[in-house]
């Protein structure tokens, strides 16, 4: 397990090409790169990486916009080669940390219906799934389960 070796840092313009890569990699229908750079500007977004230290690769990355006393899960991802090593987990750890000192009371995502791994991992860490929303990714299109958890 390499989760000893992994640093969250807060993403930077020289890190958008490896998170697109990941991007890629991971989903049927990937964002477009600008999209990447426009959450580096954007004032309610977290936009953070994991980085392994001992390679200084980027591994993973998240995104996540705080409004108020609500969090909104956008993205989440890691490289397929550092899938269970612990990368995911610190990427996710980090935000619910950064949501409990910011006071959030509630945190909303969107998974497809059929990601049983990714459903698995939200589980995991005490969200609920609350709602349904039908058709709502593309490439292929599919519905989405929404999940919940709520701090106070």
């Amino acid at each position: 397990m390499i989760n000893e070796n992994i640093h969250i840092r807060k993403a930077r313009p020289g890190d958008i090409d490896a998170v697109f890569y990941i991007k890629q990699e991971q989903f049927s229908n990937p964002w477009k790169k600008q999209l990447f750079y426009d959450e580096l500007d954007h004032d309610i977004a977290f936009f953070y990486v994991a980085e392994d230290t001992a390679s200084k690769e980027i591994i993973g990355y998240i995104i996540f916009w705080i409004i108020r006393e609500t969090l909104e899960l956008h993205d989440i991802a890691v490289i397929e080669k550092y899938k269970k090593k612990g990368a995911g987990s610190r990427l996710l750890e980090f935000m619910l940390e950064t949501a409990r000192t910011r006071q959030v009371e509630e945190m909303f995502l969107e998974v497809r219906q059929s990601n049983t791994a990714a459903i698995a991992f939200y589980e995991k860490y005490h969200f609920k799934k609350i709602d349904m929303r039908k058709d709502y990714y593309t490439g292929p299109v599919e519905d989405a389960a929404v999940y919940a958890l709520f701090l106070k």
